[in-house]
C-alpha cells in the first residue's frame, strides 16, 4: 500500500485560516462563551478580534445572582479580582453594570469577614475595581451600611444609576441606608430605594426620619418609601433635591393602622413645577386631593396613583372634578393618567348606583371590580366551626398597566387589572381541583408568583383535604413565569395533604419551562422524585431553573436525610442548576450531611454555589457544643476536599460561619 501524504500546517498557517472565517461565524463562536472566558481566551489577539468581542459585550454586566445565563465559578472570579493578567484589568474596566444579591460571589465585594477570596492587595472601593460603572442593583441581603461606605467612597464618576430592592421592610436598616446616602451625600441620577412588602413588622420601632438634612444635588429620578404626608412637601423642598424631574414615593403601610399628618401646606414652597412624572402609592384619597390642590405641576406628562384609598366615596365626585379641569396639570394626557382606588366592599351598589361618568377621559377607560381580601390569620384560628364573613375591596382602576406587587386572595379575583408582574396568591377554602387550577390560568402573564399562606378555620381545613385533585389539567402553561415561591412556611399541613401538595406542585412544575428560581418547603419536594422516576411528566419540566431554595421546618426532631429524594434522580431534571440554598430548621453537620453534599456536588454538574443553613445564627448545645460542632465540620470539610470536584482548593472554597452555616463555591 503506498505511503498516504498528510499535507503539513504550521501555526502561522492555521492562524491564518482562522482569521480568514467571516465574522458572523466569529460571533456565532463568541455567543457559546462567558464574558470571563471569552475576554480570558482571546481578547488582545489583535484588533479586529477585539472589535468582534466588543460588539458581542457592548453592555458588561457582573451578575452575582448565579442565576443569569453566565454563572461565575470560585476561581474566575479569584482570577478576575486578582488583576495580575492583561485581559481580567481589562474586563474590569470595562464593566458597567454589577448586580449583587447576597450570594457567595456579592459577598467578596460586601462582607469582608464572610468573603471566600482574600486579596490583601484588593481595594473594593468600586470606583477603584470598575472605572466604567454605571449602574448597580443591590438587595437587603447583600448589603448594610457598613459595606455602603466601603463600596461607594470615593464616588465613582461614571456612576449613574442605584436600585436597592427589599422583600419585606425592615424600618432600621432601610432608613441606615438612606442615612448613608445623605451623610455623604451620595447622589446620583437616578435612585430607587423600593421595597416589595411594605408593611412594617410588629417589632419594628417608629423612627422619626429627618428628611430635611438630606441633600440630593444630582438627582432626576429619585424612588422611596416615607411614612407621613408631611414628609412628601420636605422632599420637594428645592432645597433637598433641586434637579429632580421623576418622582415615585410610597407611604409606608403599618398593620392596622395609618400615620398621617394633617399640618398646613397651603405656604410649602416646592419643586412639583419641574416634574414630568410622579407616582404615588398608598395614601388616602382624602391627603391626596389635598396634596394635589396646593401643588402645580405644568410639565408634568405621567401620573400613577396605587392603591388610594378611603372608607367612602364622598372624596371621589372631588377627584373626578380636579382632573377635569385639568387646572394645575395642563399638560397631562388622559392617557397618561394611571390610578388605582380602594374603598370597602359594600359600597358597590352605591358606586353602581350613582355612578359619573364626568371623567376627563374615555368612560371606556374606567373599570371596577370586587377583591376579596385575606382576614388576619386569627380570625380563621378563633373561628372553629363557624366561617367568618368574608369582606370585600370595591377596586376602581383605569385600564392600563400598573406595576405593583398585589395580593390576591381564593378564586373569585379579577384579572381585568393589568398588573402582571408579581403576586403572591392567598387561601382559606377550596371545594374542588377545579378552582385551582381555573385561578392558575389566570397567571399566564406573571413572571413572580408567591403562593402562601393557605389557611382557614377547622372546618373549612377539614374539607379542603376531601378534594381528590385531578389529573387532566396537563394543558396549563404559565410561560412567563420566572420565580416561584410555593408554600415557604411551615403552616402547609393544616389546610392541605401531602398527596394533595405533592399533586399540586406537579400541576404547577409541568406548566413553567422558564422557572428560573424556585423556593419551596422541604417537606413539598421530598417525594417529587418518585413522580419523575414514574414518567409522570412526559419531559424534565425544569430544565431552565438555576436556583433552588429549600426550606426545612419540621419541629419533630432532626431531618432524616437517609429518606430524601434521590439525588441522580433530581440531577437530571434540574439539568442547569447553579445555585443550592437550604434555611429554616437548621441541618446538623454529620455523617450523612456531608454525604448528601457529596453526592449533591457530584450529580449536579453545573453546580456554582452550594449553601447550607443559610443564615444560621443557631449553635446545637449551645456554648457546650462549639467544641463538638468545631470537630464535626472540620470532619465534613476534609470529608468533602476527598472528592474529585472538591480536591483543588485554589478552584474551590469551602468556609464555615459561627454556628452552622456552610458555603461552597465551586
Amino acid at each position: 500500500m503506498p505511503e498516504q501524504y498528510y499535507p503539513k500546517h504550521n501555526s502561522e498557517d492555521m492562524t491564518t485560516s482562522l482569521e480568514s472565517l467571516p465574522n458572523e461565524l466569529w460571533l456565532l463562536f463568541m455567543s457559546f462563551l462567558t464574558p470571563i472566558n471569552l475576554y480570558r481566551a482571546l481578547i488582545g489577539l489583535n484588533n479586529r478580534i477585539n472589535c468582534l468581542i466588543a460588539t458581542m459585550t457592548s453592555h458588561l454586566v457582573l451578575d452575582t445572582s448565579q442565576c443569569a445565563n453566565n454563572s461565575i465559578r470560585f476561581s474566575d472570579m479569584r482570577q478576575l479580582l486578582e488583576g495580575k493578567d492583561y485581559w481580567s484589568k481589562y474586563l474590569l474596566s470595562l464593566i458597567d453594570t454589577v448586580r449583587l444579591t447576597g450570594t457567595l460571589a456579592s459577598d467578596v465585594f460586601c462582607d469582608q469577614y464572610r468573603s471566600p477570596i482574600e486579596v490583601p492587595s484588593m481595594n473594593t472601593s468600586f470606583s477603584i475595581l470598575f472605572p466604567s460603572l454605571r449602574r448597580l442593583y443591590v438587595t437587603e441581603e447583600a448589603i448594610d451600611t457598613r459595606s455602603l461606605s466601603r463600596i461607594f467612597l470615593p464616588l465613582s464618576k461614571s456612576l449613574r444609576f442605584f436600585h436597592f430592592s427589599a422583600k419585606r421592610f425592615s424600618m432600621s436598616c432601610y432608613f441606615d441606608i438612606l442615612d448613608t446616602f445623605t451623610k455623604h451625600e451620595l447622589s446620583l441620577t437616578s435612585m430607587a430605594f423600593e421595597v416589595k412588602n411594605g408593611c412594617i413588622r410588629d417589632d419594628d420601632s417608629y423612627k422619626n426620619y429627618e428628611w430635611k438634612k438630606m441633600y440630593w444635588s444630582n438627582t432626576v429620578h429619585l424612588s422611596l418609601f416615607i411614612e407621613r404626608s408631611n414628609d412628601l412637601f420636605v422632599l420637594l423642598d428645592p432645597h433637598v433635591l433641586p434637579c429632580l424631574t421623576h418622582l415615585c414615593v410610597t407611604f409606608i403601610q403599618h398593620y392596622d393602622r395609618y400615620i398621617g399628618n394633617y399640618s398646613s401646606m397651603e405656604n410649602a414652597i416646592n419643586i412639583t413645577s419641574y416634574l414630568r412624572s410622579f407616582q404615588i402609592c398608598h395614601m388616602s384619597l382624602e391627603n391626596l386631593l389635598r396634596f394635589l390642590l396646593y401643588v402645580h405641576m405644568p410639565l408634568l406628562e405621567n401620573l400613577t396613583m396605587i392603591e388610594i384609598y378611603d372608607n367612602t366615596l364622598n372624596y371621589l365626585n372631588d377627584f373626578q372634578q380636579y382632573f377635569k379641569l385639568k387646572k394645575n396639570m395642563p399638560g397631562l394626557h388622559p392617557s397618561s393618567l394611571r390610578f388605582l382606588l380602594r374603598f370597602p366592599g359594600e359600597l358597590v351598589y352605591q358606586w353602581e348606583k350613582n355612578r359619573s361618568f364626568e371623567w376627563p377621559f374615555e368612560n371606556t377607560n374606567i373599570d371596577y371590580c370586587l377583591d376579596e381580601i385575606s382576614l388576619p390569620w386569627k380570625v380563621y384560628c378563633h373561628s372553629q366551626l363557624q366561617t367568618p364573613e368574608k369582606k370585600y375591596s370595591l377596586i376602581i382602576f383605569t385600564r392600563s398597566t400598573l406595576n405593583y406587587h398585589r395580593t390576591v386572595h381564593n378564586y373569585s379575583f379579577a384579572m381585568n387589572i393589568k398588573q402582571t408582574s408579581s403576586i403572591k396568591w392567598t387561601c382559606n377554602y377550596r371545594d374542588n381541583s377545579q378552582q385551582i387550577f381555573d385561578s392558575l390560568t389566570q397567571f399566564i402573564t406573571t413572571k413572580e408568583l408567591e403562593i402562601d399562606d393557605w389557611m382557614g378555620t377547622s372546618l373549612q381545613n377539614d374539607s379542603a383535604k376531601q378534594v381528590v385533585f385531578s389529573s387532566c389539567f396537563n394543558q396549563l402553561r404559565l410561560n412567563a413565569l420566572r420565580s416561584l415561591t410555593f408554600f415557604d412556611t411551615g403552616n402547609t399541613e393544616k389546610f392541605l395533604l401531602k398527596s394533595q401538595l405533592r399533586s399540586f406542585l406537579q400541576l404547577i412544575l409541568s406548566s413553567v419551562p422558564q422557572l428560573v428560581k424556585l423556593t419551596i418547603n422541604w417537606e413539598c419536594i421530598m417525594n417529587f422524585d418518585s413522580a419523575l422516576a414514574n414518567g409522570q411528566f412526559a419531559a424534565s419540566p425544569l430544565v431552565s431553573l438555576r436556583h433552588l431554595h429549600l426550606l426545612h421546618f419540621t419541629g419533630r426532631g432532626r431531618l432524616d436525610l437517609s429518606k430524601l429524594i434521590d439525588i441522580s434522580i433530581l440531577s437530571k431534571s434540574l439539568p442547569q442548576l447553579t445555585s443550592l440554598w437550604t434555611s429554616g430548621r437548621n441541618i446538623y453537620p454529620d455523617e450523612n450531611l456531608a454525604k448528601l453534599i457529596a453526592s449533591i456536588v457530584t450529580h449536579f454538574e453545573q453546580l456554582t454555589e452550594f449553601i447550607i443553613n443559610k443564615g444560621s445564627n443557631y449553635r446545637h448545645l449551645g456554648v457546650r457544643g462549639i467544641e463538638l460542632l468545631r470537630s464535626q465540620k472540620q470532619y465534613m470539610e476534609n470529608f468533602l476536599r476527598n472528592i474529585d470536584k472538591l480536591r483543588d482548593s485554589n478552584r474551590t472554597s469551602i468556609t464555615w460561619n459561627h454556628f452552622t452555616e456552610f458555603r461552597i463555591w465551586l
